[in-house]
């Protein structure tokens, strides 16, 4: 017998209704025990001038020998050391060898000439600027954990593509950052270096899986990044930590040397991508980490904001496993929205996505589809050479007793995980007609002119454990790893607590540009990039 609709449609209200106290009562109940018991710690913004300029204006001040290479690195080695111990954000520090490089880059514009200077800007656009990168991309003869203990003390072999073409146009490694275990939480925490912490609020969580990135420019400890999203692993953490982050275009950028490597509908998800405090540096790294492949962007055109189509959407509704917008976030998507109306004269459009609502059914199932990764619980022993798999429900035990050397999300993700299908044949099928079928409507939406703005997530950026108990809430990244579609994530200030606010802007495959180019006007409209202050 069939149900009516008006008894399913009133059972899931009370769903939502339930939810939404659920959700409320758990952000009470961190914030008044936070609030009350434990004082906010942040990083105070930075006095050093040098940490205050883009990766493309020390390009040129270098150039110009206005400044030096060397004294950029020792600015940047002096503000990690100043923020570490609050954020504990790097975990591999590469100094010596970087101080090296950047001898040689000054010892080079002491003896060039002006033609000398212009072919090397040429070959080498990242002249003498350091950059720093999250703990799951390898480096030759450095230690990459990718959040993982048996890989403390393992050294890699070669070195990521995307980390090999930075290094080429002259970057300068300058240090590695946390991540969570196998990087695959919205919490940067392992067993190996720790937790990292938000520099606006030490109490509160940095995002994963490039948190310790995100907090660590942030923090002005680093002027460009490099980080991965899988499913709002680079956008999360830009949100939490109010910088500039973008996953862009599947397949533009290379995975080659990410660890763990992925295979299957995962290769349409992964992307690595760029962090930034400074929106003019957003189309700097993608053309250098996309090589030959940026031509397909057309990243010199120019883009005619009034003749962009705007859409806009309030979240994802429906579901009851996901928290609620609130109330900041949706006025801080309204703001971007106005803003962007009063800038191009044109009128934006909401529209809603009702299928999204199935975003966690369409992850898992993607997450799944045609990969030969081994299971989560075989990761977590990922060293060469190592066979076998952990046992997650003694390692649940081990956790509670104190005597783990793995994280409580990684043993949960490793319990939930298994290379079985996930759903029955049948509910598969099901599953895959509605994502594609939403992907082509994304699709034709967008075109070749449109955007879509979005929620960064559901709420600020939560307290440390808090995602525990709203373990969807990445649903709100997740969702266009699912589309294959790039993102843009832009700052837009701070909330009441002093919270970085903020919006993603979505586009279609190869229009990276016309995100950069709303990522540039919205950091006019709202100053982009907003050290930590008091309350």
């Amino acid at each position: 017998m069939e149900v009516p609709y008006r008894l399913k449609k009133a059972f899931l209200n009370l769903l939502l209704t339930i939810s939404s106290i659920y959700f409320y009562t758990v952000r009470f109940c961190f914030w008044f025990v936070n609030h009350f018991f434990r004082e906010r710690v942040y990083v105070t913004p930075p006095t050093d001038r040098l940490l205050m300029i883009s990766a493309s204006q020390a390009v040129r001040m270098i150039a110009k020998k206005e400044i030096s290479s060397t004294a950029l690195v020792e600015s940047y080695i002096r503000r990690i050391e100043q923020v570490n111990n609050t954020i504990n954000a790097v975990v591999v520090k590469c100094f010596e060898s970087a101080r090296q490089l950047a001898n040689e880059v000054d010892t080079f514009y002491a003896l060039a000439d002006e033609e000398d200077i212009q072919k090397q800007l040429q070959e080498k656009p990242l002249f003498g600027v350091p950059f720093t990168m999250k703990d799951a991309l390898e480096v030759e003869n450095e230690i990459i954990t990718c959040g993982i203990f048996n890989r403390k003390d393992v050294k890699c072999d070669r070195t990521a593509e995307a980390i090999l073409r930075l290094k080429a146009a002259g970057g300068i490694l300058l240090a590695v950052t946390n991540v969570p275990e196998v990087c695959m939480w919205v919490e940067s925490v392992n067993t190996v270096y720790g937790r990292s912490k938000n520099p606006y609020d030490a109490r509160r969580m940095t995002g994963g899986s490039s948190g310790g990135e995100g907090a660590l420019l942030g923090a002005a400890g680093s002027v460009i990044g490099v980080g991965s999203d899988i499913g709002g692993s680079i956008r999360m953490p830009a949100f939490f930590n109010g910088i500039f982050g973008l996953k862009p275009t599947p397949g533009v950028i290379p995975l080659i040397g990410h660890v763990p490597e992925p295979t299957g509908y995962k290769t349409h998800m992964l992307r690595i991508g760029p962090m930034c405090r400074f929106a003019e540096d957003l189309p700097l790294m993608l053309r250098i980490m996309a090589g030959e492949n940026a031509r397909s962007l057309n990243l010199h055109e120019p883009v005619e904001g009034r003749k962009l189509k705007i859409y806009y959407m309030e979240g994802i509704t429906g579901s009851p496993i996901i928290q609620p917008l609130e109330d900041e976030m949706r006025y801080a998507l309204k703001r971007a929205v106005n803003f962007l109306e009063r800038k191009y004269d044109i009128v934006a459009q909401r529209i809603e996505l009702p299928s999204a609502k199935h975003v966690m059914e369409y992850f898992t199932l993607s997450m799944h589809e045609d990969t030969t990764d081994p299971a989560f619980n075989k990761l977590m022993l990922c060293t060469k050479g190592t066979k076998g798999e952990v046992n997650c429900y003694t390692e649940l035990f081990k956790y509670l007793t104190g005597n783990s050397i793995h994280t409580l999300s990684g043993i949960i993700a490793g319990i939930i995980d298994s290379r079985d299908p996930p759903f029955s044949a049948s509910h598969t099928k099901d599953l895959l007609y509605k994502r594609d079928r939403l992907k082509r409507q994304v699709k034709e939406l967008l075109g070749n002119d449109g955007i879509l703005l979005f929620p960064s997530w559901p709420c600020t950026a939560m307290f440390h454990n808090e995602p525990i108990l709203a373990p969807f809430n990445f649903c709100y990244t997740a969702l266009w790893n699912v589309l294959s579609v790039p993102v843009v994530q832009c700052p837009l200030g701070l909330d009441s607590r002093g919270l970085p606010l903020g919006v993603q802007v979505i586009g279609n495959q190869y229009t990276d540009r016309n995100l950069i180019a709303i990522a540039q006007v919205l950091e006019e409209g709202f100053n982009g990039w907003t050290p930590a202050g008091p309350l």
